[in-house]
């Protein structure tokens, strides 16, 4: 098949505002959930152009899904340092080593349309953790909040058969208020629990349908991410961001949110993404026992990640 060049050469300020689209499922018939009793905290961060600081070393890459790019490398940003030739896999799950030694813990991430979960055939099937939907807000332009019915259920039942639990939240937000709304709604929904594994935001931009995310800006986006993990950092929890590449590239400034674990989604054997990554969503389709149907596989690799 042929590759598409594709020139992409940062400019001197992110101004990337095409249409595209992530690799998580997001809103689907989900329902609204009450308001948050969580006071939002304050992210006084005003919202201005940034200059995206760059080594000005253009980079020719090869990435899964959108074939042969040019990226200007970004400077401050950690590097990919997993080797691929480390990587082994078996009939379920990918795993990496280091030096021979096991460097990866083995994942699922779920939402309420799993259904029943039997988490002790889940445990013993060998899944180290699960990341758990949240909740979410309606791309439309209401843009409701939302929350996941099961969400509480699968983190309590995936702790008590030994399971680390983290979570994420399908985000649309457009502003930074709501960014920090959504942050205050996880809390609130997760009340005291603890969770093992971060919290993960997860911004799409909307394909194939209209959203209310359409107009955003990649300096709007960044800020976002980084009124979010902001937020849920202050309630005592670990931030992650989670996209694919095309966002990670070309909508997010990651010079502004170098402080936040990756939670990388690409579908393929190995890896590709430039920058470090700490959680890799490579399957939408693995078969996994104690869970009816397909699920999202992904790997932690431990000697990067500090959970």
């Amino acid at each position: 098949m042929n590759k598409t060049l594709l020139c992409a050469v940062l400019s001197a300020t992110v101004a990337f505002s095409a249409v595209l689209s992530g690799c998580a499922s997001g809103e689907k018939n989900a329902s609204q959930a009450p308001a948050s009793d969580i006071k939002a905290a304050t992210y006084d961060e005003p919202l201005t152009e940034t200059t995206v600081s760059t080594t000005g070393n253009k980079l020719h890459i090869t990435d899964n899904s959108l074939g042969d790019i040019w990226i200007t490398e970004l400077d401050g940003v950690k590097k990919n340092t997993l080797n691929n030739d480390n990587f082994t896999a078996d009939d379920t799950f990918k795993y990496y080593s280091e030096n021979g030694s096991p460097a990866s813990a083995e994942g699922i991430d779920i939402s309420s349309y799993s259904g029943n979960v039997d988490w002790d055939k889940v445990k013993a099937a060998g899944v180290d953790f699960v990341m758990v939907r949240l909740g979410g807000r309606g791309y439309g332009e209401e843009g409701s909040l939302y929350a996941d019915d099961r969400a509480l259920e699968y983190i309590q039942g995936a702790q008590a058969a030994g399971i680390k639990a983290g979570g994420y939240f399908f985000s649309q937000a457009i502003t930074t208020e709501e960014a920090v709304e959504e942050a205050a709604y996880v809390k609130n929904l997760l009340g005291d629990l603890k969770l093992d594994y971060p919290i993960a935001y997860d911004w799409e931009i909307i394909k194939d349908d209209n959203a209310r995310t359409d107009g955003v800006s990649s300096t709007q986006a960044t800020e976002c991410a980084r009124a979010f993990c902001e937020t849920v950092k202050s309630y005592g929890y670990k931030p992650m961001i989670y996209s694919p590449s095309r966002e990670l590239y070309f909508k997010y400034d990651l010079t502004r949110l170098a402080d936040y674990d990756i939670w990388y989604c690409e579908y393929s054997n190995v890896p590709e993404f430039y920058y470090q990554f700490t959680m890799w969503q490579y399957s939408e389709s693995g078969t996994v026992d104690g869970i009816d149907g397909t699920v999202d596989l992904n790997i932690c690799f431990t000697n990067i990640a500090n959970y």
